[in-house]
């Protein structure tokens, strides 16, 4: 029995797929913010409360576009013009997290946006490249993720159309 893809399924597998990207972009964002004190050579100030409030935080804030990119495959998938197009999930998300690197990650790497004092802690140029590579993470992360739910979760199974005739019992 062959099976479907609807777009409303590609909808929640965007959505899905993005919860866990961004709970992924969330760790990422604690580990990086861990090296960024090890290179400044702070003292270790680890806590399981500043932990998951960086991780939920990311978490939440990554939904929003998140959801865009749920919306967006949505709209898509839909079109039959151009879902034939579209190039695979991993490469979706890709390009969605050079998408999110161009619009927010590089104005904030080039803008510094806090005190000097802040951004001068541990070494400059690595802080910024490995917060740059959050978005890059994340849409991969995203790509992987929606791939692997489109995998693994049940598709909606198309009725079988069979063109045999049934056959006829004759009568005695």
């Amino acid at each position: 029995m062959s099976q479907q893809a609807t777009s409303e399924r590609m909808m929640s597998i965007g959505l899905l797929a993005s919860l866990v990207a961004g709970l992924i972009a969330g760790i990422g964002a604690r580990i990086i913010m861990r090296i960024v004190a090890v290179t400044a050579h702070m003292p270790p100030g680890f806590s399981i409360g500043g932990t998951l409030n960086i991780v939920f935080l990311v978490l939440i804030l990554a939904t929003i576009p998140g959801f865009g990119y749920a919306l967006c495959l949505f709209f898509l998938s839909s079109s039959t013009k151009v879902s034939k197009y579209l190039p695979g999930s991993i490469w979706r998300g890709l390009a969605f997290g050079v998408l999110l690197l161009v619009i927010g990650g590089l104005p904030s790497v080039l803008i510094p946006l806090l005190p000097r004092e802040d951004l001068s802690l541990g070494i400059p140029l690595l802080n910024k490249s490995m917060f740059a590579a959050l978005p890059l993470i994340y849409g991969l992360t995203l790509g992987i993720a929606e791939k692997a739910f489109d995998h693994y979760l049940p598709r909606k199974p198309t009725p079988a159309k069979t063109d045999i005739p049934a056959p006829i019992t004759s009568q005695e």
